[in-house]
């Protein structure tokens, strides 16, 4: 008997629960990691020069995966790509387990480097997409705020183990459990509803039955790449996700430092950098819930408007003024979910046809914003003494996001509309050729 999206239970939210309880577990190994440097370096003798060389290769690894997953996905099931980046996490923390040398630990970091682009945001964006006919942006979100909350314990949980039982004995401890986590997902995640009878959740009748008939992709609602580069929309939309990344991170590892500078002691600064995950915690799931009614921009814009308050505070906070602490921290939490919110904005834009194309060349732009903002950023320091003068340049960038967000997500000339009935957004025959 095949089960109705009517129905009090869906295998849809079994699929999420899943997928949200292995995002913490293999994140485990990649949001700590930080913790192992100082026992790793000591231990093998490695100047942190060195060491942070394995970390660029990492994202080196990272950004040629993501701009290959398009063809990746045509070749294999997303259920086996996201096992195959969960297990990259297990077979990563086994090999830094058994370095000795550098060149081991150069193995270990490309390793680590299949596990976000195979395992996390465009896999998440795909089986959302597939198994969710309404609320994907309230979905996506709850299970980041999941992974949020697990990361502010998981972190306490490595440095304990690392503190009692040895680095080693930690990585192999995280090896287990991914391991764990990873046959979960093999056994429950599915690509799409029909792979248990189903049709997704949110539709009922008529329409879902309609729905397993289109879930090719080339009968898929959404924009073709090649017709979409004639369009300034996909432009916006890159050059956004380019920016973001440029802007966001490299101010989050510098804010620690900047408080230093002004006057602030460690403790101070680390009671602001932990008010970020509390503030994409407390912010997080309603914005969700605001992006599946309202649409995406107004998640994009609150999200820039934090970043800019944030930004702002940091431009004028002296020991004085010691009460902008809490407001950078959860304003910058809410900044930080410009990275959440990603599969949502390119799913607005582009649609579900081509969806992995788009999200993963997205992400590579990402990347190239990360790997350039870092040094921006710190060089800038060297030679003026102060990260105000970028921070003030950032802010004069986080505006020109905000243009480019509202330019791509505009309903004039959309790149294309949901035709199938049922689905979020869907707006009838007569309204889509109207818009076409």
């Amino acid at each position: 008997m095949e089960q109705t999206s009517n129905k009090k239970f869906h295998y849809a939210f079994l699929v999420i629960l899943v997928y949200a309880i292995a995002l913490p577990a293999v994140f485990l190994f990649s949001n700590a990691f930080g913790l192992y440097m100082v026992p790793i370096t000591e231990e093998l003798g490695i100047s942190r020069g060195a060491y942070s060389l394995t970390q660029s290769f990492n994202e080196i690894v990272s950004a040629v995966l993501y701009f290959l997953y398009a063809r990746i996905e045509k070749k294999f099931k997303i259920r086996y790509i996201i096992t195959a980046g969960a297990l990259s996490g297990a077979i990563a923390a086994l090999l830094y387990a058994i370095s000795g040398n550098l060149p081991m630990i150069f193995l270990a970091s490309a390793a680590s480097g299949f596990i976000w682009p195979l395992f996390s945001q465009v896999s998440v964006g795909n089986i959302v997409n597939n198994w969710f006919a309404r609320k994907g942006a309230t979905i996506i979100s709850a299970m980041f705020t999941f992974s949020n909350l697990c990361a502010f314990f998981t972190s306490k949980l490595v440095a304990s183990w690392i503190e009692n039982d040895g680095w080693r004995s930690s990585m192999l401890y995280t090896m287990w459990l991914i391991l764990a986590v990873t046959i979960l997902v093999f056994l429950v995640i599915r690509d799409r509803p029909s792979d248990k009878k189903l049709q997704p959740w949110g539709i009922k009748g008529k329409a879902g039955e309609e729905a397993r008939e289109q879930e090719d992709a080339s009968v898929l609602p959404g924009a073709e790449f090649k017709s979409a580069l004639r369009s300034p929309k996909l432009y916006c939309a890159y050059f956004w996700t380019f920016i973001t990344g440029l802007i966001v991170y490299p101010v989050v590892y510098a804010v620690p430092a900047h408080l230093s500078t002004v006057g602030f002691d460690t403790v101070f600064s680390g009671d602001v950098v932990g008010l970020f995950s509390i503030g994409s915690v407390v912010f997080l799931l309603p914005l969700g819930w605001a992006m599946d009614r309202w649409g995406v921009r107004i998640g994009t814009t609150l999200c820039v408007g934090g970043y800019l308050l944030a930004i702002a505070s940091l431009l004028v906070i002296t020991p004085s003024m010691s009460f902008l602490g809490p407001v950078i921290g959860l304003a910058m939490g809410l900044g930080i979910i410009l990275f959440t919110v990603l599969p949502v904005f390119m799913r607005e834009v582009f649609g579900f046809k081509e969806y992995s194309k788009f999200m993963s060349y997205s992400v590579v732009f990402r990347t190239i914003g990360s790997t350039l903002g870092f040094p921006l950023l710190n060089f800038t320091y060297d030679i003026v003494g102060s990260y105000n003068t970028v921070f003030a340049i950032f802010g004069g960038f986080s505006a020109v996001l905000l243009v480019l967000g509202l330019v791509a997500t505009s309903r004039k000339n959309p790149l294309w509309v949901e035709t199938r009935p049922g689905f979020q957004g869907y707006v009838g025959e007569a309204q889509t050729a109207e818009q076409a």
